[in-house]
């Protein structure tokens, strides 16, 4: 009888540590879809002043796109200088939600040397002024230049100015 209840008690035993211990698998389509849209982008350079940054990128097209971070909403955004195992990457992860941005990760490259043309530490144009109040008044980053009350400037070829 005692070696019955030794037996049984560890048949539970293993039992219980296989049911413990055991994955539970999930196939994709069951799994709960995210509110938020991530977007990965490569940084080609960026300025600095005492307004803010203004990042350069390479967006969806290829083309170079601009974003606006202004020092006032800088608690919207973590900026990381990784230490190690970057390889002096530098790129923006940006989550949307409902087509706004909630939050922005930037990594920057370990060392930024200021002397190479795509990075630059020197007062903004009052073009850019603008578009930083405009972003700082909306209280919204926005990805390009799609500032409210902004519209390019659209010259025709040979024109005199």
């Amino acid at each position: 009888m005692k070696r019955v209840l030794i037996f049984l008690i560890i048949m539970i035993l293993i039992i219980g540590a296989g049911i413990t211990y055991a994955q539970r698998v999930v196939r994709l389509g069951d799994l709960p879809k995210s509110e938020s849209v991530i977007n990965i982008y490569q940084v080609y350079g960026f300025q600095e002043a005492h307004e803010g940054y203004k990042i350069t990128y390479i967006g969806n097209n290829n083309e170079p796109q601009h974003l606006y971070l202004p020092v006032e909403l800088l608690d919207k955004v973590r900026i990381y200088s990784p230490q190690a195992n970057t390889y002096s990457s530098n790129f923006l992860i940006i989550w949307k939600q409902d087509n706004r941005i909630t939050k922005v990760e930037w990594f920057k490259p370990r060392e930024i040397d200021y002397r190479l043309p795509n990075y630059s530490l020197r007062p903004f144009e009052e073009k850019d002024k603008d578009v930083f109040s405009k972003i700082v008044d909306s209280g919204e980053l926005i990805l390009g230049t799609d500032v409210g009350g902004l519209s390019p400037t659209i010259r025709a070829p040979g024109g005199n100015e």
